[in-house]
């Protein structure tokens, strides 16, 4: 169980779906600066989608290892104890590691979604479930030797 990393790009890895955006961008930005004939609200709005498009237009750095989870972004980084999760959902694009053992309303805002990097899906699902079977059996076992203590 080494450490596993990658990374995700989606606008690079889509082209097609960037220019589709950029494009609709350049079309919202035009319609803001007709409205409101401002360059600051111009600005204002750039900022906004900027932010909210973020993790489409620049790369993520996905790390995993016995530890932690961590998800690095160009303007913030989370990280959480890889214990936390319990369940691995793969998807098309990505896979949801949850904290819970059945699926719930709420594992998408308490869980991890890690998007898959350019062609890596096999390999990700892989060290992803190899990796909390192992937890769980780990946690089996931490259970077992916690009922015999108590009895």
């Amino acid at each position: 169980m080494e450490s596993f990393s990658w990374k995700s790009h989606p606008a690079k890895e889509r082209p097609l779906a960037a220019a589709v955006v950029a494009a609709l961008l350049a079309a919202i930005f035009y319609f803001v600066y007709l409205i409101a004939d401002n360059p600051i609200m111009l600005l204002v709005a750039a900022l906004i989608f900027l932010f909210s498009l973020s993790s489409f237009f620049f790369p993520t750095t996905y790390i995993i290892d016995r530890k932690n989870v961590v998800v690095k972004h160009i303007f913030n980084e989370k990280s959480r104890n890889i214990t936390a999760f319990r369940t691995i959902y793969p998807g098309q694009r990505g896979v949801l590691l949850s904290p819970y053992l059945t699926p719930t309303r709420i594992e998408n805002f308490r869980g991890f979604y890690l998007r898959y990097g350019k062609n890596n899906k096999a390999e990700v699902d892989e060290f992803l479930t190899m990796m909390i079977e192992w937890l769980n059996e780990a946690r089996g076992m931490s259970e077992k030797v916690e009922s015999e203590n108590d009895a």
